[in-house]
């Protein structure tokens, strides 16, 4: 394994290919010690495709989200010498063998438009992508010793990496020894359930909290109109609603004037909605620690970083159980939806027949909870305690920190070792 950062003092130049929120929330100033320098002026990738660049800045690219993500984020080859220690890429594989570098994987790599279809099916078969020469390129460039660590952002990232690696037998052990879990770090926003200033009390008024930039996905049509249907029984909470509300992709929408719809029901239950278009984040953290629940009733979210924040202001979430929310929203400090899921926990509604399916069962499912939390105060007050000690646990940005270090180092396999270890003593 190919080592680097021998000296903890000496500061290291880490390679980056964005400053977007994802990388913000991943390995962006992590370390002390390190600097970070942008190289994507050296990436070939990036000139090559510089006709996509192009038409997709003028929104002229007829592509799907994923195809474009996948064809213009995905690939990383050097042009010339860019003067790093290491790179630290998300979901995207670097094919210059020259630099160190690690991963931060978000479903699986590589992420192509053939994997994520086949990943969104109800019997996932990934067999077609053995002899797809662009993915046998990107397995071999994970093989290499080079590449020091995939760190997928939760088990189920995990599991559909290890789906991906049995298509490539002769790479799978190779890869799957320098693989390892690491969920996103979280600084505690409050440190004591005081600080929210709440009682939990029959007689107090109620907050739910909604926020998403991508409305429809995040379940944020159905919140509004689960939380209207409830007011006829119960008049004691509120909403808090930040979004823009702007149109989603076609599978998220009901009908063709959802937006209109969504904007009459807001304005028709004005006395208790307090709707926001936007606010700065310091204001929707403040009002989110002021919340008894958060919603995130998703569709579909391969993380969602959200989660982490809230719970780190002692709210507790209602969320949708498919990827990575059974494990950061588990019933110890949250309640979860069930939705049709496959056997990678990937929601299934890739047509009509499903999406009416999951809307359905999403509905009744928030329904039930929404009502249930506002009938058993004293578990959400439990739950919030339970959110709190789950971010000082598993999301400790000092530790975050200790083990990027280790990982820069070659040293992953520390990590894995002493993950099975704890695994074995505690089963």
């Amino acid at each position: 394994m190919c080592t680097v950062f021998k000296s903890p003092d000496k500061v290291k130049t880490i390679g980056v290919l964005s400053f977007n929120y994802a990388a913000q929330r991943l390995f962006l100033n992590k370390m002390a010690n390190a600097k970070y320098k942008d190289i994507r002026i050296a990436n070939k990738y990036m000139w090559k495709n510089t006709h996509l660049w192009i038409l997709h800045i003028l929104h002229q690219l007829k592509m799907s989200p994923e195809e474009i993500v996948a064809k213009l984020f995905y690939d990383y080859e050097e042009l010339w010498p860019i003067g790093c220690d290491i790179f630290h890429f998300f979901n995207c594989i670097n094919h210059t063998p020259k630099t160190s570098w690690v991963l931060s994987v978000e479903s699986g790599v590589p992420w192509t438009i053939e994997i994520t279809r086949a990943v969104e099916k109800e019997n996932v078969d990934l067999s077609q992508i053995k002899n797809n020469s662009h993915i046998i390129e990107c397995i071999k460039a994970l093989a290499n010793p080079k590449c020091l660590a995939l760190l997928p952002l939760c088990n189920c990232s995990y599991r559909i990496q290890m789906e991906i690696l049995k298509q490539f037998p002769a790479y799978e052990n190779v890869i799957k020894a320098k693989t390892y879990t690491l969920h996103p770090p979280q600084q505690l926003i409050i440190n004591d359930l005081k600080e929210k200033g709440l009682t939990w009390d029959d007689n107090e008024e109620f907050i739910f909290f909604y926020v998403g930039k991508n409305f429809y996905r995040k379940g944020g049509r159905e919140s509004v109109s689960v939380l209207a249907n409830l007011r006829k029984k119960y008049n004691n909470f509120r909403l808090v609603l930040i979004s823009a509300l702007e149109p989603d992709e076609s599978r998220y929408m009901r009908s063709t004037n959802d937006e209109i719809q969504i904007r009459k029901m807001i304005a028709a239950n004005a006395d208790w909605i307090d709707f926001y278009q936007g606010l700065p984040n310091d204001q929707v953290l403040r009002k989110l620690k002021k919340a008894h629940v958060c919603l995130l009733p998703t569709w579909m979210d391969t993380y969602a970083y959200s989660v982490l924040e809230s719970q780190a202001c002692g709210t507790p979430l209602i969320t949708t159980a498919q990827r990575a929310l059974n494990e950061t929203n588990s019933e110890d400090v949250g309640w979860l939806i069930e939705v049709p899921v496959n056997k990678l926990n990937n929601p299934l509604h890739y047509n009509s027949e499903l999406q009416e399916k999951f809307s359905s069962m999403l509905l009744q499912g928030l329904q039930e909870k929404c009502e249930y939390v506002l009938t058993h105060r004293q578990e959400v007050k439990q739950k919030s305690f339970a959110c709190l000690e789950r971010i000082r646990k598993f999301h400790d940005p000092r530790d975050y920190a200790k083990k990027l270090e280790l990982i820069y180092q070659g040293k992953v396999s520390e990590l894995i070792s002493k993950e099975e270890y704890f695994t074995l003593c505690t089963s």
